[in-house]
């Protein structure tokens, strides 16, 4: 089976539709969700909408955790603008999917156990696991999840990582990457092969960056769209 991965769409619909139109060309059996659909820039409702319609399964990140709850205590001022401005967007049905998102899915396919979640094992919603973590982390956290393959978002950066048979995945960034490529980011993974093959597909930035500024959202949300960072 070939599953696509995506993560971290951020309420960047310009991306998440470019992303969508790639994965029409590829041949993949199902479609996840690394959460975080909402927050940042300026488009939740048609990010949520989409996911509704296109997406097999999605898990809740911490954007969409601070969306349904007003909890905003652990942000910067660029994520608590992001998340204000998604609770003024989105409509009382967008709220009830958020809330309806499960904190990991796990699937069974071809021998594998796939645990997918935003952030880790240990703390599926905050944690960050960034891709020079420690083998030791990375396995004890397999090891929680009782997984062969651990697909995690949150850091906006891809990764590929395998330790004794264990392999460690994030599919990057749709809406707002962060490893100097401004290109959305997206993954398959072929649980025949266990082979992972990382994607970049270049968005109009310039109407992206156009409808953040138009929304009243922070400049540096659209500055870092060209920058990647």
């Amino acid at each position: 089976m070939r599953i696509a991965f995506i993560s971290d769409i951020h309420s960047n619909i310009h991306a998440f539709e470019r992303v969508l139109e790639e994965l029409e060309k590829e041949d993949v059996d199902k479609i996840y969700c690394c959460g975080d659909i909402v927050g940042y820039n300026a488009f939740p409702s048609e990010c949520i909408r989409l996911v509704k319609e296109k997406i097999d399964g999605s898990v809740m990140g911490n954007h969409d955790y601070a969306t349904l709850t007003g909890n905003t205590g652990w942000f910067n001022e660029y994520g608590v603008e992001g998340v204000n401005y998604a609770r003024r967007a989105i409509s009382e049905e967008d709220m009830d999917f958020l809330e309806s998102l499960e904190t990991h899915i796990y699937l069974k396919v071809d021998k594998l156990k796939i645990y997918i979640t935003h952030g880790s094992p240990r703390d599926e919603i905050f944690e960050y696991i960034f891709p020079d973590s420690k083998d030791e982390l990375l396995l004890t956290l397999a090891d929680m999840a009782k997984a062969d393959v651990l697909v995690m978002g949150h850091t906006h950066l891809p990764m590929e990582r395998r330790i004794k048979g264990k392999i460690f995945l994030n599919p990057g960034s749709v809406g707002q990457p962060r490893d100097g490529n401004p290109k959305a980011s997206f993954m398959i993974f072929d649980t025949e092969s266990r082979e992972a093959h990382f994607k970049r597909v270049s968005y109009d930035v310039d109407k992206t960056a156009k409808a953040i500024m138009e929304k009243g959202l922070p400049r540096f949300l659209a500055q870092r769209l060209y920058l990647g960072i």
